[in-house]
Parts: structure tokens; C-alpha cells; sequence
């Protein structure tokens, strides 16, 4: 962990997943999209998305995903909330053919580019606010 950037990686997955989920409820309905999650109205759910978002962006910064990702925070971030939103999408295929039950209903369009944007902004935001540690 001493080649990852322990307190800017908190802040920046944190307000990372802040905004994912204010984003997602001041457009609630907008043009059809967002309003998939209850949000700061529910505590529990709330810390449970805080600490995925902070877990999920660990592949991130590894310095072996970091140094490999082109483009400054911003971008390498954008890349990578779009590589989580397939990822996202595979698993979602792979319980479905499977029978799972929470991903029993095909997933409608609205929701997909709904969680697309929203992964986007995720993995923006907190490339954007990583700091790196100094190279020595």
C-alpha cells in the first residue's frame, strides 16, 4: 500500500461515489434517466455505496493500472469507470443466463445509460482527485 496514495485515495473514491449518487438523485427522472438508487434517504444503503465506491476503485490506482492508463486523472478515470461499466454489464449477463435472481428482468435502456453516465462520473471524479505518491 506504500505505492498508493492512502488519503487521497479515500477522499477521491468518496467524493467519487458522492457524486454518483447526487447526481443521480437531483436529475431523478431527467429525460427518463436516473433515479435507480434511494440514496442519502437511506443511511444504510448510502454507507453500503460509499464503501463500494471506495473498494470498486481499488484496481485504479494500483500503480501497475494507474501508469498504464493514458491521459491525465481525468481521463484514466473516465476509462476506467467505462472498463467498470462493462464489467458491470458482463456480470449482470453471466447471473442472468445463470438464473440469479437479481438479474432475472432484462435491463432496460434508460437504466444502461443511466449507470453508464454514472460509472463515468465515479471513475472521472475520482481519477480526477487521486494524487498519486511522489516518484522517488
Amino acid at each position: 500500500m506504500n505505492r498508493i496514495n492512502l488519503p487521497s485515495f479515500i477522499f477521491a473514491s468518496q467524493m467519487g461515489g458522492y457524486a454518483m449518487v447526487l447526481l443521480d438523485e437531483v436529475y431523478a427522472k431527467w429525460f427518463g434517466l436516473f433515479g435507480l438508487f434511494p440514496g442519502i434517504k437511506n443511511p444504510a444503503w448510502f454507507i453500503h455505496h460509499q464503501i463500494d465506491a471506495t473498494l470498486f476503485a481499488i484496481p485504479l490506482v494500483l500503480p501497475y493500472v494507474w501508469n498504464r492508463l493514458p491521459g491525465s486523472g481525468l481521463v484514466k478515470g473516465l476509462i476506467y469507470g467505462v472498463i467498470w461499466h462493462i464489467f458491470v454489464v458482463v456480470v449482470s449477463i453471466i447471473g442472468s443466463v445463470g438464473g440469479a435472481e437479481w438479474f432475472k428482468n432484462p435491463i432496460p435502456m434508460n437504466v444502461q445509460v443511466s449507470t453508464f453516465i454514472l460509472h463515468l462520473v465515479w471513475g472521472g471524479l475520482t481519477g480526477l482527485l487521486y494524487e498519486p505518491p511522489e516518484r522517488k
